[in-house]
């Protein structure tokens, strides 16, 4: 009976994760580049793209896989992303701020200027996961090795 009990537990928290794309086998080896690049055994894998750059921030933010998927991180309300320019008179002043990637390209993480202010968005380019973190979790992040800034790119 424990057994079962844990069974569906796992099945539980598997299938609540929020997914946005499906699982890449390719992501092995990988490294993040300065640029938003991220190399998996050799190969461009996905390109994180930032757009409309700020100091440390980006209006919207997205990841573009090899195949030509591209994943929504955030985007406000009213952007365009065909007409990026054209939707810059949006009413939506939401931005994302401080976007980073482990050097490994395990891991991104990022608040909005609408979220609380503890707490971060985390995207998992290999699963195609998001999650969320508390800024000591961040620190931790940072501590254990080089990061990424991704406001700079696009």
């Amino acid at each position: 009976m424990r057994r079962l009990m844990i069974g569906c537990l796992l099945v539980c928290a598997v299938g609540c994760a929020r997914r946005a794309t499906r699982f890449r086998s390719n992501f092995r080896n990988c490294s993040a580049a300065a640029g938003g690049e991220i190399v998996c055994n050799g190969v461009q894998a996905a390109q994180v793209e930032c757009f409309e750059p700020r100091s440390n921030a980006c209006r919207a933010l997205a990841i573009r896989y090899a195949d030509g998927e591209r994943v929504w991180l955030f985007q406000p309300m009213g952007f365009d992303p065909d007409n990026p320019e054209a939707s810059a008179q949006s009413e939506d002043e939401r931005v994302v701020i401080q976007p980073e990637m482990a050097r490994d390209a395990s891991l991104l993480w990022y608040r909005t200027t609408s979220s609380d202010q503890g707490y971060w968005t985390t995207y998992e380019p290999l699963s195609g996961t998001f999650g969320e973190v508390d800024t000591v979790k961040v620190l931790q992040y940072r501590d254990r090795q080089e990061t990424i800034p991704l406001w700079n790119v696009k």
